[in-house]
């Protein structure tokens, strides 16, 4: 893959991405796209795509990083490096947006992944897949009523639910994928709604409080098979975080002495394109980067005042703990992993680790990882 880098004219982008999709890097390159798009002057995008094939066309467009893109780009060349193929590619991406509308999930994604996505502009964009009602101008411009537009946990375990019983998997996959949706406590329904409310809060306006005029913010649900050589940090991490590497080693180690040759991962990864949570949290004039991202995984820290606030995203870490899965949040120059080895301590604090210093992205991209062929 071959991407310029990050202010530059023209982006070049793959076709696809099945090898290097996986562990949330679908949301990252999007984000990254995103980030390209609001650094350029001019916002041109090559691709290696026939300037006649529609069949590529929409094959290119059902992978995030493709339908971003078509939708952030002022022009997509194919492969002759000439022909736009922008408007061919927008078109192509109108059933897929149609179908989450509707909710035929089995439209919205390939194989054991889908990808619903929340479009500034579409008609639809707020659609009830994870909406309660298309918001009113008035909703919209506050704050306070933003938690209130998600639907509730036990909605999105039901979600949850219906996406992945569409994925076919084998009777003793679901069944390991069952134990994490009874709707009792609802365990994967929780990661999702507090992951999703919590990034989607701070992409409807924009730093100045307004509507901007792009936006993109989506819901990535897939499992896979991983080979244990494959679980490795650096593979989609941007900094270093050692307890995530003693993590993958343990996950490794135990695949390789019960003889897994796969190991069977559920990814769920929530992407926003807005300012992000370095740009809106409320904290002491001159933090950086960092303090205010660590602010915001304590609990009864929040960006907004009122009935929502306290909601912090210490949910999230606490839930991803009771599963022995990983978080990574990306946002502004900062990087947030978390996760628990066998060696820590139920008392142990819930706080991530943090590395800064990055290129700034956009927005906020987030991925929660829960192995489920190997316990840890």
């Amino acid at each position: 893959m071959r991407v310029a880098e990050l202010g530059e004219t023209t982006l070049r982008l793959p076709n696809n991405i099945y090898a290097a999709g996986s562990l949330g890097r679908s949301v990252s390159l999007a984000q990254l796209v995103a980030t390209w798009a609001q650094t350029s002057p001019s916002r041109r995008v090559r691709t290696y795509l026939d300037p006649h094939d529609k069949a590529a066309h929409k094959d290119f467009v059902s992978h995030l990083h493709g339908l971003a893109a078509a939708y952030y780009a002022e022009q997509v060349t194919a492969s002759d490096e000439t022909t736009d193929i922008r408007r061919a590619l927008l078109e192509a991406a109108v059933p897929r947006i149609r179908a989450m509308s509707v909710r035929q999930f089995d439209r919205v994604g390939k194989g054991p992944r889908a990808e619903l996505l929340f479009v500034h502009g579409a008609r639809r964009q707020f659609h009830s897949a994870a909406y309660r009602h298309p918001p009113s101008f008035a909703e919209l411009m506050d704050p306070q009523s933003h938690g209130n537009l998600i639907v509730s946990a036990r909605q999105m375990n039901a979600l949850l639910v219906t996406i992945l019983r569409g994925f076919s998997l084998s009777g003793k996959d679901w069944h390991r994928v069952e134990e994490l949706l009874d709707p009792r406590d609802a365990p994967l329904g929780n990661l999702l709604h507090e992951a999703f409310r919590n990034t989607a809060e701070h992409a409807y306006l924009d730093a100045d409080g307004k509507v901007p005029s792009r936006g993109l913010r989506c819901i990535v649900i897939a499992t896979r098979r991983a080979q244990p050589h494959e679980l490795e940090a650096h593979a989609f991490l941007s900094g270093a975080h050692p307890h995530v590497d003693e993590y993958f080693t343990v996950l490794r180690h135990r695949a390789s002495r019960v003889g897994r040759r796969l190991v069977f991962i559920l990814e769920l990864s929530v992407l926003d394109t807005g300012p992000g949570f370095a740009a809106t949290i409320q904290h002491a004039s001159g933090a950086s980067d960092l303090e205010r991202v660590r602010h915001c995984f304590v609990d009864y820290a929040s960006s907004k005042p009122g009935p929502n606030s306290g909601l912090g995203l210490g949910r999230i870490l606490r839930h991803i703990g009771a599963v022995n899965g990983f978080v990574r949040f990306r946002t502004s120059t900062t990087e947030a992993c978390f996760t628990r080895t066998p060696a820590s301590s139920a008392d142990d604090p819930c706080m991530p680790n943090l590395v800064s210093g990055l290129p700034k992205a956009v927005g906020t991209a987030l991925t929660v990882g829960i192995p489920l062929s190997v316990s840890l």
